[in-house]
């Protein structure tokens, strides 16, 4: 990943917010759209295509807006999330919920209320007010409050303010009050066709010019009751006028919209853009946001999704805004564009999977730490909707293969190991689980390396291990060496020295760690276990089976073997000796050398002494039997 950028950003704990529960949605969303493509019969109350994106959009831009409710006003990461915020509602309205002939005013009204709340400047001038309302009309923020609201479209909360100002000064205010409160609204009069509002807006439009025409201002000092009317006339110079009060170009554009024409589409934002004054007043004064906008209202998709990237620093946005488009149809793949990473050289992908292997790859440089493998798992979700050639799985396969293994935790280890086996890279699982049994082996972590090599079912290290816990045991005589394999015995019956490792810690429990109520019970069955183990041909390893023949000299005197146990203790080791005469003339790797734990002498007399042993309490029992060859 060294060619990738460093997007610490991500490890922010209000960004691992966002992430966390956009990955939710995202997963939910595809999920939901390949469960209804592969029923046969759709449901009535399944959702359709296009609901279902726009409802997750919609989840989108709220974990956004309510991570801005939780993080503090000094959070290094809000302004650009409020900004964030507003691209991401403008861009829902003109690009997933409006059609080309759909009106906009009503969505674009709320974009304008929702992104410039005036409602604390309200409650600010109630407050500074509260103990005599009889002058709130003369506080400084009064007329301003009132026309922001009917230029933002809230008439009610207009005309609640205009119930303050004394009609006996300013008689106007009564026919202004009853334009406001007659003024036609779309949504309000949806069952009228679009011809019958428009008709019904140009009869009260003409009462506004005839109220500014005809009426006596008079009383008005501020010329606020004059400027609601020719607001509400669509008076293009009185919008300019108030250029400090809108402080941008389109907010400006939508509240002029929505009274020179109520029943706009994108066509007339098009046109009102291209031959209107309003570009042009705020020219000296548009930045980054204000280009994205114009794009926005342009439906130039690519451009506003590169700028985007540029103002965020990240393709968050324009991962999952684009993967909606995608999924609604409404993304035009004309624009494939070349992928230069480093990953993939000489590939075209669709603009949307460039997008998503982008973010990706973000998440995944921020999580260059192991300890944040959670990140990881999050971007291989995304790419693992990347389709074109198979590129998502090869770049996580190209990620696992550069985690550092030996620098990494066993838990963390474990982690990757089942994210590769999630993602059918049977190979690279194979290999991490070799890797990381080897590092336990050589750190003397024997549990570690049983349970990776029982993993990975890897047969040939299952038997250097079980001959390593065998030695160790042979010479500390640690039981919990022998416990390891306890809670393995389904996983480990790829290996018969793993098997016999098993099989020998139930012998010595038996043996030597019954209860005196249980002794003589447990060591019958520990001597048939035994017995058992020694007549089935190579389960004991060679150079462990003379310590395990040293097992018997104990037991022999316990009076627990019956005659045929004592001839197949006596015939295992005949087969023994005669294998060790074969060895010491065409010696055979592995078999040579003899597990040893004292000296040569002690060892032949110890092993003298067991065969004397062996072969009294055969002919002791021949005596006592009377048993006739």
């Amino acid at each position: 990943m060294d060619e990738t950028p460093s997007f610490k950003i991500f490890t922010d704990p209000s960004w691992r917010r966002i992430i966390s529960q956009s990955r939710e949605v995202f997963n939910d969303l595809h999920q939901n759209l390949e469960t209804n493509s592969q029923t046969e019969i759709i449901k009535t109350e399944t959702v359709n295509l296009s609901d279902q994106c726009l409802d997750a959009n919609q989840k989108y831009i709220d974990i956004i807006d309510n991570e801005l409710h939780i993080i503090s006003a000094d959070n290094e990461n809000r302004e650009k999330l409020q900004v964030m915020l507003q691209v991401w509602k403008l861009c829902q309205i003109i690009f997933i919920k409006s059609s080309p002939s759909g009106t906009l005013l009503t969505d674009l009204q709320e974009w304008y209320q929702t992104t410039n709340n005036i409602d604390p400047m309200v409650q600010a001038i109630f407050s500074s007010n509260s103990e005599n309302t009889e002058k709130l009309h003369l506080d400084d923020k009064y007329w301003i409050c009132i026309l922001l609201a009917v230029a933002q479209g809230r008439i009610d909360t207009a005309r609640h303010l205009l119930s303050f100002f004394p009609i006996d000064k300013a008689p106007v205010v009564r026919a202004i009050n009853e334009l406001l409160h007659t003024m036609p609204n779309l949504s309000t009069h949806s069952h009228l066709s679009l011809f019958e509002f428009k008709a019904k807006w140009e009869y009260w439009q003409k009462k506004c010019v005839q109220v500014l025409t005809s009426e006596n201002f008079e009383g008005d000092d501020n010329g606020g009751m004059q400027t609601i009317c020719k607001l509400l006339c669509a008076d293009e110079s009185t919008f300019l006028s108030l250029k400090l009060m809108f402080n941008n170009w389109y907010y400006m554009l939508i509240s002029y919209m929505s009274y020179a024409n109520p029943t706009f589409n994108i066509s007339d934002l098009h046109m009102s853009i291209e031959s209107g004054p309003f570009m042009k007043e705020f020219e000296n004064e548009l930045d980054e946001f204000d280009a994205i906008i114009l794009k926005i209202f342009e439906f130039d998709v690519d451009v506003i999704v590169n700028e985007c990237v540029k103002l965020f620093s990240n393709n968050f946005f324009s991962a999952h805004f684009l993967n909606i488009l995608h999924l609604t149809g409404k993304l035009q793949l004309k624009s494939e564009i070349d992928f230069g990473s480093a990953f993939r050289e000489e590939n075209r992908l669709p603009i949307q999977e460039q997008h998503l292997i982008e973010y990706s790859l973000q998440l995944l440089s921020a999580a260059w730490s192991p300890s944040l493998l959670s990140l990881n798992q999050t971007a291989f979700d995304y790419l693992l909707k990347c389709q074109m050639d198979e590129t998502g799985i090869e770049l996580i396969e190209t990620y696992l293969e550069r985690i550092p293994l030996t620098e990494i935790s066993q838990s963390e280890a474990n982690k990757v190991f089942y994210i590769a086996f999630q993602y059918g890279l049977h190979d690279l699982a194979f290999s991490i689980g070799r890797v990381m049994q080897m590092r336990a082996l050589k750190g003397r972590q024997y549990g570690d390396a049983l349970t990776w090599n029982a993993k990975i079912k890897d047969c040939s290290f299952g038997n250097i291990l079980a001959d390593k816990i065998m030695e160790e045991f042979f010479q500390s005589n640690d039981l919990k060496l022998l416990d390891l394999t306890e809670s393995l015995v389904k996983e480990i019956i790829y290996s018969d020295r793993l098997i016999f490792l098993n099989k020998y810690r139930e012998f010595y429990r038996l043996a030597y760690l019954s209860s005196k109520s249980e002794r003589t019970e447990n060591l019958k069955q520990a001597i048939d276990l035994l017995v058992h183990l020694l007549q089935v041909p190579n389960l004991i390893p060679f150079k462990f089976k003379k310590l395990v023949f040293f097992q018997l000299h104990d037991l022999i005197d316990q009076n627990v073997f019956n005659e045929d146990q004592l001839f197949n203790v006596l015939k295992s080791i005949q087969l023994y000796e005669n294998r060790r005469r074969f060895l010491a003339i065409r010696p055979i790797s592995g078999e040579v050398h003899e597990c040893s734990l004292e000296d040569e002498n002690s060892e032949e007399n110890k092993w003298k002494s067991l065969f004397e042993k062996l072969s009294g309490k055969i002919a002791e029992n021949f005596v006592q039997n009377k048993i006739e060859f």
